[in-house]
């Protein structure tokens, strides 16, 4: 079980409204550490981004049991966004996303089956290869 990592500035790390866990980004860190930093297609294979993908999901998931109590409380997740530092020409932000789809299924069962984006973007915070948000459908 991964504990919440603080957040990075002035927000917080999850929103609960009308039902709905709207869980703030996740990098792969524990703690100020962060377990992962690069480019992916540059220094960060597609196995190792999936790791941390599959690492953020864990933060996600921990960040609602946080807020709700448990992850019984979890309904149904609803929505993945994942943001992937990609190298140029680098086009598997989708196979690095699959990390973090096959944790949530695994954990969650069909409870962890969502609606999904992957976005390849220049750069992360700290630099991190992977940046995940999530929205649940949860039980207060």
């Amino acid at each position: 079980m991964s504990s919440v990592n603080k957040p990075g500035g002035n927000y917080l790390p999850v929103i609960i409204h009308g039902g709905i866990a709207y869980v703030s980004g996740q990098l792969p860190r524990r703690g100020e550490d962060l377990l992962y930093s690069g480019k992916v297609g540059a220094g960060v294979d597609i196995a190792a981004a999936q790791e941390a993908a599959a690492l953020c999901a864990d933060l996600c998931i921990a960040a609602i049991n946080h807020a709700t109590g448990g992850e019984d409380n979890i309904v149904q997740v609803l929505q993945v966004v994942g943001y992937i530092a990609s190298a140029p020409g680098f086009t598997q932000q989708s196979q690095v996303m699959n990390g973090a789809s096959d944790r949530l299924i695994e954990r969650l069962g069909d409870r962890g089956r969502h609606a999904r984006t992957s976005v390849g973007v220049a750069e992360l915070p700290r630099g991190a290869p992977v940046e995940l948000n999530m929205m649940a459908a949860v039980r207060s």
